[in-house]
């Protein structure tokens, strides 16, 4: 499922969801685990297009109700034959979508929308949050050549994301599925095409020469065995050391970098 067939469906379904009501002040993710992993399902709608069984459930619990994208499918494939090559280790599962945050929130990202793993209609599936004040994805960003108010901070963002793509092997990111909400943050959904076995990245260009600093240094605190606790029965342990692996790769990269460069020209913070 796309990020702009989300998109799509959330104009489509719009007038049909039931009002979003969410506590005072901002909610927290351990609110947003809660309200995924218990809340009532009041209502679903399917989501017209893509391919990984959706909908869209709005959940309430209390006085928070809230809508989430729930996917199901789970498939997986030795080697796949697309229309233009053949795809090993071929993946679509809802399990990726689960580890995407997990891993997001161990590196201190906060890209990836809340995600929690659930039963919907007697199958495991993936609950994640979803998006509030999206004002377009990525795709619409390049169509109607809209400006970032402000674009070093975009800029760095797309560092980011580029590098979170490299390290999970994700097969399948394009610009449909990279949101932009009113604030200008990023938010990364669709991950069910990635978690490949490989230690290598898919594309080492991506990886540039710059990088956020506390990513960095979350990356180099990445263990196999922490990584195979948090991701148990989500990740299986080649899906692990092939992350693993890739982590090193990219460190590499940018260790190199910083002992041929002064570090302002490789590090950079963004805003908390």
């Amino acid at each position: 499922m796309t990020g702009r067939c989300f998109l799509v469906a959330l104009a489509v379904l719009a007038a049909l969801a039931s009002p979003i009501r969410a506590a005072p002040g901002a909610v927290s993710d351990a609110e947003k685990e809660r309200l995924l992993l218990e809340g009532a399902i009041v209502g679903t709608n399917e989501l017209p297009g893509g391919t990984s069984r959706s909908v869209q459930a709005t959940l309430r619990l209390g006085d928070l109700e809230h809508q989430a994208a729930v996917h199901t499918l789970d498939e997986w494939r030795a080697s796949f034959q697309l229309v233009d090559r053949t795809e090993l280790d071929f993946r679509d599962s809802y399990k990726n979508n689960i580890a995407a945050y997990r891993l997001d929130r161990m590196l201190g990202l906060g890209m990836v929308p809340v995600t929690v793993l659930r039963n919907h209609r007697g199958e495991p599936a993936s609950f994640m949050w979803w998006v509030d004040d999206v004002q377009m994805d990525e795709k619409e960003l390049l169509e109607r050549k809209v400006r970032p108010p402000n674009p070093g901070t975009w800029t760095r963002q797309r560092y980011v994301a580029l590098i979170f793509d490299e390290l999970i092997h994700n097969y399948d990111r394009n610009t449909g599925n990279l949101l932009i909400d009113e604030d200008w943050q990023i938010w990364l959904i669709d991950h069910t095409r990635a978690f490949k076995v490989f230690g290598e990245l898919r594309n080492p260009g991506n990886l540039g020469t710059r990088c956020e600093r506390d990513l960095l240094a979350a990356l180099r605190g990445l263990d196999e065995a922490t990584l195979q606790e948090a991701m148990k029965n989500i990740l299986n342990p080649d899906q692990v050391r092939g992350l693993l692996g890739r982590r090193d790769t990219i460190v590499k990269h940018f260790d190199d970098l910083l002992a041929e460069r002064p570090e302002i020209l490789v590090l950079f913070d963004l805003p908390s």
